[in-house]
């Protein structure tokens, strides 16, 4: 146990560096958006480049986004069901569907990396395709579907494709599969660019962290979907499939994650529950940097 939170204190020490940097008025929300936008462009598709070349793939591990997208739509099914017998607005009730299926993998990077290395790293982010490539069609039409916005503006397809993250794996695994790792002396330049990834993820954590109070019941019932039965159907599809090892690990870890900044986005796009969104996030936010130590502790 000791070891461990040895192992995550630089996870607590960037999260804190976030909320003083907020708390002192050196930071705001648009510096947190200026941060996750250097992580999702630059920074991350990097880190995948170096990192996951390296890292042995075998043809099973097309395993991990096939589990990501199962373990999501069991959630979105769960909570479907459940909001057939509670009386909410349609807009909160397309928050509560689209926050119960998202996990936020990204959040889980940090801690991946920290315990478990380039290793568990690479299956996280195998992991996380699932949830791009659902997040980008199947839960982006949900929301405005139940929200006020009307059209859901850009054709799914061309998101996926213009995301960095999708160009940045799709080349990592194909030069994984082929033993074709970057060049050294490209490695070399570029790989302090892709360690800065994990800090600024937690310092913008920090900056966006906002906690509120209200819909406390909604909220609970959110947090208790994603994190504790989202572990539940992790534990359950990973076992079905027949992942093992590490494999297996980061699948329960990252189907336990808390709720994605996504579904804050999704909110304010659509016209969907916004205050119920933004409640959920922060809370699972304060949440996961207990129960995601406290998962690991325990796999």
């Amino acid at each position: 146990m000791i070891e461990l939170l040895f192992q995550l204190a630089p996870v607590f020490f960037y999260f804190v560096v976030g909320l003083l940097l907020k708390r002192f008025g050196l930071a705001d929300k648009s510096h947190g958006d200026f941060i996750l936008r250097l992580v999702f462009f630059v920074t991350l598709p990097i880190l995948i480049l170096t990192t996951v070349p390296s890292s042995s793939l075998s043809l099973d591990k097309i395993l991990l986004p096939l589990s990501n997208i199962l373990v999501s739509l069991l959630c979105f099914t769960f909570m479907f069901l459940l909001l057939k017998n509670i009386r909410v607005s349609k807009k909160t009730q397309g928050t509560m569907l689209i926050a119960g299926m998202t996990p936020n993998n990204t959040y889980m990077f940090p801690f991946i990396l920290t315990v478990y290395g380039s290793n568990g790293f690479a299956d996280a982010i195998l992991f996380d395709f699932g949830n791009a490539l659902l997040v980008s069609t199947f839960t982006y039409v949900l929301a405005f579907r139940y929200g006020e916005a009307g059209q859901a503006g850009n054709n799914a397809l061309n998101r996926i494709l213009r995301s960095p993250l999708f160009w940045a794996l799709l080349i990592a695994v194909l030069l994984s599969v082929t033993n074709n790792p970057l060049p050294f002396y490209l490695q070399s330049t570029i790989r302090p660019l892709g360690d800065m990834t994990s800090p600024l993820i937690l310092i913008a954590l920090g900056i966006f962290f906002s906690l509120r109070w209200q819909h406390l019941q909604l909220v609970s019932l959110l947090l208790g979907l994603r994190m504790v039965l989202g572990l539940f159907f992790g534990w359950l599809v990973a076992t079905l499939i027949g992942l093992q090892g590490l494999s297996f690990t980061i699948v329960l870890l990252c189907s336990a994650a808390p709720i994605g900044f996504t579904v804050l986005t999704f909110s304010s796009l659509a016209r969907l529950d916004t205050e119920l969104a933004s409640s959920a996030v922060s809370l699972s936010i304060l949440l996961g940097l207990l129960w995601v130590p406290l998962l690991m502790l325990l796999v």
